[in-house]
C-alpha cells in the first residue's frame, strides 16, 4: 500500500543508557519509539549512579545482557573501558558526535534503529558500534 511505512518491531533486546546521554530526553524519546531501556538513574538511584565506575557499569551492563548506548566512543578508545568491553562480551553503540544536543543524539538512534536492532540481536559481543547520520560503523577497541 502507498504511502504506509514498515512498523519496527524492536526485538527482546534491553538498552542500557549511559550517564552521558542523560535521564530525560534520549530515554524518553527512544521510549516513545518503543525501545526497552533502562538508565543509569535507574538502575543505580539517582544519588548513586554519578560515581559508579566506568568499568563497574559497563560490566553489569554485559553480565546482564543488556546492550549499552553512549553518548561517544570513549568507551572503546579507554583502554580499561575497552578491556571490560572486551572481557565481558559487551555489545555498544556509541554516537560519532557528542557535540550535539539530546534531540539530535536520540535521532541519530533512531535513524539506525533497524540496524541497531538487528546487529544487536544477532552479532555477539564484544563490540563497539559508532551510530551516525551515515549509518553504523564498527570501531577497534584499545587493548594495549
Amino acid at each position: 500500500m502507498a504511502g504506509r511505512r514498515a512498523v519496527i518491531v524492536a526485538p527482546a533486546l534491553t538498552f542500557f543508557v549511559d550517564r552521558s546521554l542523560g535521564s530525560r530526553i534520549v530515554p524518553d524519546v527512544l521510549r516513545s519509539a518503543g525501545w526497552t531501556l533502562e538508565t543509569m538513574d535507574e538502575r543505580y538511584g539517582v544519588n548513586i549512579s554519578p560515581f559508579i565506575k566506568d568499568v563497574q557499569w559497563i560490566e553489569d551492563a554485559a553480565n546482564r545482557e543488556d546492550v549499552i548506548l553512549c553518548k561517544d566512543l570513549r568507551i572503546a578508545h579507554n583502554p580499561l573501558e575497552a578491556a571490560a568491553v572486551y572481557r565481558t562480551s559487551a555489545r555498544a553503540f556509541g554516537l560519532s558526535r557528542r557535540d550535539v544536543d539530546g534531540p539530535t543524539m536520540a535521532a541519530y538512534f533512531l535513524e539506525c534503529q533497524q540496524r541497531i536492532f538487528r546487529m544487536a540481536d544477532h552479532a555477539e559481543g564484544p563490540y563497539v558500534v559508532s551510530v551516525s547520520h551515515n549509518g553504523l560503523r564498527r570501531v577497534r577497541l584499545n587493548l594495549s
